[in-house]
């Protein structure tokens, strides 16, 4: 039997034990659907205003003040408000250099809700179903994967592999940014493939970027999101600390239209960085030629990220359950990026981080990190033009 004939074998065998395992938990005990009915209370709140989007996703507009954010116990008494901005915004302040790869051809692609969005005052929630908290259940209580609520995408997790470039020089790491081209690959729940940047400091980690994470949103459509590992909460999205700003973009929306290999390239612009009074880390993206706030991670719910960042990561991250063959990384396909082809790697254009308010490139010695042979990673370094450091990701996939 041919490597190629078995890992299809094994897929098959995996995801028939899955829908098995789903089909046994759609028949709840009395006690499991009240625990359930419960947690959708949690969950979902009171709304101003509800939004279904083409896709059939409805999006609740909660006041400011009831998001799940506030559910954090160390965010009880607080006085933020929806009009919040960070004090400063960092600046770039080296030079441009004369490029020495073609300009990068790629367009942004669309974020936020259709029809002008949440009024002011409240903001997006995605609406949590039954079906999702039972998919949570079933994945949680295997240990293949994790739920939306308490994801287990932790180092060294089986199943669990990289391909992402490294910066942990001895210096204090206030952010980090990059332009991501945006992809649509292949995976079954509970699998997952994303590409992000990332803030670390010890155990405790926020990131941000584009997925695909049919277990988490009930479909393969490719989806912004936000993770959060702080000291007493693991999740993503706006469900453990995060608080959410702005009215019209949610941070779990769908993202369109993605690049096509060889094809056109869109992409998404994104990050995060501390504001230098308060230490609250902002979450930004890039639309229409201006930086949007979407919301902040408070620096209170941190131990370590409280106070600083010690590395900052760009690339991919990529689960599958052990013994199954894992989904593609980045664009999909075998890394070519001795070619310099943008049209086909995947890539974080403009890679970069922000010390004492300067946004900067990464310094010497950024760490090439692949825990698999069907992954790789290759830190291009400062490429000159509007691409400044260029780091290319992705893989075929199969790892078991």
């Amino acid at each position: 039997m041919g490597l190629g004939v078995l890992l299809s074998y094994l897929l098959v065998c995996y995801l028939f034990f899955y829908c098995k395992c789903m089909e046994g938990y759609k028949k709840l005990s009395k006690e499991e659907d009240l625990e359930l009915e419960e947690q959708l209370k949690r969950l979902n709140k009171p709304t101003v205003k509800s939004i279904t989007t083409k896709y059939g996703d409805i999006y609740d507009c909660v006041d400011f003040y009831k998001q799940p954010a506030f559910d954090h116990p160390l965010l009880k008494n607080h006085n933020f408000h929806h009009e919040m901005k960070p004090t400063s915004t960092p600046r770039r302040v080296s030079p441009k250099k004369k490029s020495r790869i073609p300009k990068l051809d790629y367009k942004p692609v669309r974020i936020g809700l259709e029809g002008g969005g949440c009024p002011l005052g409240t903001v997006p929630i995605r609406r949590t179903v039954k079906d999702e908290l039972i998919t949570a259940k079933v994945t949680s209580k295997d240990g293949l994967h994790a739920s939306k609520v308490n994801p287990l995408d932790v180092p060294g997790f089986p199943g669990v592999h990289y391909c992402f470039a490294n910066s942990q020089a001895a210096i204090d790491y206030s952010g980090v940014g990059g332009t991501l081209s945006v992809w649509n690959l292949p995976a079954q729940a509970p699998q997952y493939t994303v590409g992000r940047i990332k803030l670390r400091n010890g155990d405790e980690s926020i990131e941000v970027g584009w997925t695909v994470n049919p277990g988490l949103y009930g479909d393969t459509r490719t989806h912004l999101y936000i993770y959060t590992n702080a000291s007493q909460s693991h999740c993503y999205n706006a469900q453990c600390g995060y608080v959410h700003l702005n009215p019209n973009i949610p941070v779990d929306g769908a993202l369109e239209p993605v690049s096509t290999y060889n094809g056109p390239i869109y992409s998404i612009t994104l990050s995060i960085y501390q504001d230098a009074a308060t230490k609250d880390w902002f979450l930004k993206v890039f639309k229409n030629g201006t930086d949007i706030n979407l919301g902040f991670w408070p620096h209170k719910i941190f131990t370590n990220l409280g106070n600083t960042a010690t590395q900052a990561e760009w690339g991919g991250e990529i689960f599958s359950p052990p013994k199954i063959p894992s989904p593609p990384a980045g664009s999909g396909h075998v890394l070519i990026s001795h070619e310099a082809d943008t049209a086909r790697d995947a890539i974080s254009a403009n890679s970069h981080i922000v010390v004492n308010n300067t946004i900067m490139d990464p310094p010497d010695g950024v760490l090439e990190i692949a825990d698999d042979t069907d992954y790789a990673v290759s830190d291009e370094g400062d490429v000159g033009g509007d691409i400044h450091y260029l780091i290319f990701y992705g893989g075929l996939g199969g790892a078991t």
